[in-house]
């Protein structure tokens, strides 16, 4: 592969924004040659395609070197949005214009589903549903005890069969995985799907630890798997598995679901944007408050050895 000359990188969310928490000015416009990297400006790459990031800055490289998966080019900036290991996302680029928080519209969040996987139990008024055999109006209950109606339960059907990068595969979490015998069952979630723990929405992904809490290979998904996402009204937390686990909001857009002509028949274009809630959100593993990590290894050695770490 070429050698890619980068100015700066930014860490961006899974709509395509910087995180200013995590890469400052100083570090962003540090410098470094990044070697290895897709290539050198043609856009030729696939989407999926594997490459290592080498600095020249020891410091930087230590933060941010290693293995990321190509996921698309950046426009209007000259530059390319890679994923790394954990599921987190980075712009490198040429383009030293780029101030810190800059909408990095690139980056296709519509491709991330927040969604349950098939089986997934959710609770209702007349006790646990699969998440797949829920239809529009059924009740649901809500982590406070209160009950909503399901306004639409999108179905998204995805494939392995041309690579699926690492950090976008689905987590299973493990039966009592965040402490308090919670889950009550393994739960299946996309990795950008958020759980409440401990008043904080935690995406799934951020929570991996390779035993109790992993990404599930591509044996277990099958060349084709399918996704359901709940919508509600409201952004919600509902239970699944027992789980405070939230539902819908609109930040990837509807179209992408294979069942999306049934809510354009129903409910016309697109309303506007669900307000989501004001919990604060924890996306990365970096972001996740040291309390919850603490929780989450207690339990994990609460488990062992019915888990075995993977490599």
């Amino acid at each position: 592969m070429a050698t890619y000359q980068t100015n700066f990188f930014y860490e961006l969310d899974q709509n395509g924004n910087s995180t200013n928490g995590h890469v400052d000015s100083q570090v962003a416009n540090a410098g470094g040659t990044a070697t290895e990297v897709v290539d050198d400006g043609t856009n030729t790459a696939s989407i999926g395609e594997e490459f290592n990031v080498v600095f020249t800055d020891p410091g930087v490289n230590a933060q941010f070197g290693g293995t990321y998966t190509y996921v698309g080019h950046a426009t209007p900036f000259s530059g390319y949005i890679a994923e790394d290991t954990n599921g987190e996302y980075f712009l490198f680029s040429n383009d030293d214009s780029i101030p810190i928080g800059t909408n990095l519209n690139g980056f296709a969040a519509e491709d991330i589903p927040l969604c349950f996987l098939p089986g997934t139990l959710i609770a209702t008024p007349d006790g646990e549903r699969a998440v797949e055999t829920l239809a529009i109006g059924d009740l649901l209950l809500t982590a406070e005890g209160r009950t909503v109606p399901v306004k639409w339960l999108g179905r998204q059907s995805l494939s392995t069969m041309f690579g699926f990068p690492e950090g976008r595969r689905p987590v299973c979490v493990s039966a009592g995985a965040l402490g308090e015998g919670l889950p009550v069952r393994d739960l299946r979630v996309t990795a950008t799907h958020a759980l409440l723990i401990d008043g904080v929405l935690v995406h799934a992904g951020a929570l991996v630890n390779g035993t109790t809490i992993r990404r599930i290979p591509k044996n277990e998904l099958g060349e084709r798997f399918v996704v359901y996402h709940i919508e509600t009204e409201n952004h919600e937390i509902v239970l699944a598995e027992g789980t405070p686990a939230e539902t819908f909001i609109d930040n990837v857009t509807r179209e992408r679901f294979d069942n999306y002509a049934e809510y354009e028949a129903l409910y016309g274009p697109a309303p506007a944007a669900i307000e989501e809630l004001r919990q604060p959100r924890a996306m990365s593993h970096r972001q996740v408050p040291a309390a919850i990590k603490t929780r989450i290894a207690t339990a994990s050695a609460e488990l062992a050895p019915a888990h075995v770490r993977v490599a």
